[in-house]
């Protein structure tokens, strides 16, 4: 695998200034991609009743972004060995603000979907160029500290995504609402573009690296084939063409796998060498990454989805809501690295403790407050979630690539996030499905449960005795189906009203009457919802609880390093990078193997 060698030019004529002007624009880069990773997640309510979208198309617009994020990695790290990342850093950079204005504005939730689709592709093909550009832009005594800056940024930008999304959209400024969230992007964008354009550094490639284009179009082939149909099954009722496509999809994933070990057998540059996961320490870690960033994507997103239409919070609530999430994930990815170097690997199953601990106590609180519970009650069950995510994220990248075959450290670290982000769009995919069958699963009983309160709101507000009987049936009936439908945020056609003549029939007060009733029946099915939401939620808890669990019993099978910094399972003298090193980052291994 050849190497990259950096092309620097002499500090003495960027001058001192220059290389931090470098980093801030990359940094910004980062912010931006990550952020809307996440952001979308609390803006999903006020798109949903402004373009009408359905659950599926919601569900399209946070995991097609991630998949698109994934899909282009690889080949824009293979493009920038053979154009100079600079170049393709700036490019992309310039085609995701453009795809954010699309997104901003979009009028059709198909619109929103194709537009973050080229805003993932756009923010993969940033990343793959990021860790070679900071490498070019500091001399190596300096990357312990730049990439400390790098990591922080990375962590503020996952967590503070509804936070800044609610502060964003309860501004509302113009009347935009949720479309600022992607109009912020454009300033920032042209600023990162112009001092990128004067003071990024290139890197390129010491041999001729060859673009795989069969391996990248079957891998996007055989992911959109198994994602798409798993976001658009429950909404399209299951039908043929939709199975035959999830169908279709192992034999073309299968049919990447073999092309890889080929096109690798014969001595080509596959985008995927499959000999990697003969690697243990990779095979292992791979598969804890898939699955962690898959059920935490899908977290997020059914907690945003959760707070504001089941519980009816505003999006700076929601976002208010979660901010001790936030804070704990930052302290305690600033201590990882301490608590790493006493302990290794065993901070991964410790950070997994703590948060698969802390959601079933945050499970058991929320059963305890209801559907609208006290910010102080789950504070406290939020942070220590965020501790356990801050132990475990920051130095899982490191516990891996210390303990893989150092001829495989730079692949690693290369295939490592696109594994990621193919897990956080199938998870959200599968975990999607699961929560809202559950949502419609509990809508029964909750809806039942309100029926009561809604008999004594009809006679409080004058509906005629003998109509009382139809008026809660036909609540039942229309609250049931709404949540038990593919789309529990939209309320069916039929039921925003009384029906024809229902004012006349309940004499001279008739029409007031009615409006109050249809009053009562919505707040009855607002209460019916967040019932139906909270539960379906504590269940969602319950699972990613157990998979935390099983993350963390996972992650004691990865191969410990030894006090020279060897592999148990290895034989080399060669001593790793290790998490909070001063001499040395993993990173830049990264950097220099596209």
């Amino acid at each position: 695998m050849p190497v990259t060698q950096l092309e620097v030019p002499d500090r003495r004529e960027l001058g001192r200034w220059a290389p931090w002007l470098g980093l801030t624009t990359s940094l910004a880069a980062v912010f931006m991609q990550l952020l809307d990773a996440t952001i979308v997640n609390v803006a999903l309510p006020s798109i949903a009743v402004e373009l009408g979208a359905s659950v599926s198309a919601q569900l399209l617009m946070v995991s097609v972004y991630t998949l698109s994020f994934a899909c282009s990695l690889i080949t824009a790290a293979r493009l920038g060995d053979l154009l100079g990342r600079r170049r393709i850093f700036l490019t992309a950079l310039a085609v995701f603000v453009l795809a954010s204005l699309l997104c901003g504005l979009a009028q059709t939730p198909m619109e929103l979907v194709l537009s973050r689709a080229v805003q993932g592709l756009a923010a993969g093909s940033m990343s793959a160029q990021t860790f070679a550009i900071i490498s070019g832009l500091f001399p190596q005594r300096a990357h312990p500290r730049v990439f400390g800056i790098y990591r922080a940024t990375i962590g503020l930008a996952t967590i503070s995504g509804p936070l800044v999304g609610g502060l964003l959209i309860q501004w509302d400024l113009l009347g935009w609402g949720w479309r600022l969230i992607f109009f912020v992007n454009i300033p920032l964008g042209i600023a990162a573009l112009v001092l990128g354009y004067f003071y990024l550094v290139d890197a390129k490639a010491d041999g001729v690296r060859r673009l795989d284009v069969g391996g990248a179009v079957l891998s996007a082939v055989g992911l959109f084939l198994l994602i798409f149909p798993l976001a658009e099954g429950r909404e399209r009722d299951w039908p043929t063409s939709i199975v035959v496509m999830l169908a279709c999809s192992v034999p073309v994933l299968i049919t990447f796998v073999v092309y890889e070990w080929r096109l690798g057998r014969r001595g080509g540059d596959p985008v995927l060498r499959v000999e990697l996961f003969a690697d243990r320490a990779f095979s292992i870690g791979a598969t804890i990454a898939f699955v962690f960033f898959g059920t935490l994507t899908s977290l997020i997103f059914t907690i945003s989805l959760t707070l504001q239409f089941g519980f009816g919070f505003s999006p700076l609530r929601a976002g208010v809501m979660t901010l001790p999430w936030a804070l704990g994930t930052g302290i305690a990815a600033l201590a990882s690295s301490v608590v790493y170097r006493r302990i290794g690997n065993l901070v991964l199953p410790l950070g997994m403790l703590l948060f698969a601990g802390s959601l079933v106590v945050l499970a058991a609180q929320l059963q305890h407050e209801g559907t609208d519970p006290r910010w102080g009650a789950l504070a406290g069950p939020l942070f220590m979630g965020g501790a356990g995510l801050g132990l475990f994220v920051a130095p899982l990248q490191t516990a891996i690539l210390a303990t893989v075959r150092p001829d495989n450290a730079g692949s690693v670290s290369g295939l490592l996030p696109t594994v990621q982000q193919v897990g956080s769009s199938l998870g959200l995919a599968v975990i999607g499905v699961v929560f809202f069958n559950l949502v419609a699963t509990q809508s029964s009983e909750a809806v039942q449960a309100e029926r009561s309160s809604l008999t004594a709101e009809l006679v409080r507000v004058g509906v005629p005795a003998p109509l009382v009987p139809r008026a809660e049936e036909t609540f039942v009936r229309c609250a049931t189906d709404q949540l038990g439908s593919t789309s529990p945020m939209k309320v069916p056609d039929d039921c925003r009203s009384l029906g024809p003549g229902s004012a006349t029939a309940w004499g001279a007060s008739g029409q007031q009457i009615a409006d109050s009733a249809l009053v009562a029946a919505r707040e009855s099915t607002r209460a019916a919802a967040g019932e139906a939401f909270l539960q379906a939620e504590r269940r969602i808890l319950w699972i990613i609880s157990a998979v935390a669990a099983a993350i963390g019993v996972a992650s004691l099978t990865l191969p410990r390093r030894n006090r020279q910094g060897e592999a148990e399972s290895g034989g080399t003298a060669r001593r790793r990078p290790q998490f909070g090193d001063t001499d040395a980052h993993p990173a830049e291994e990264s950097a220099h193997e596209g």
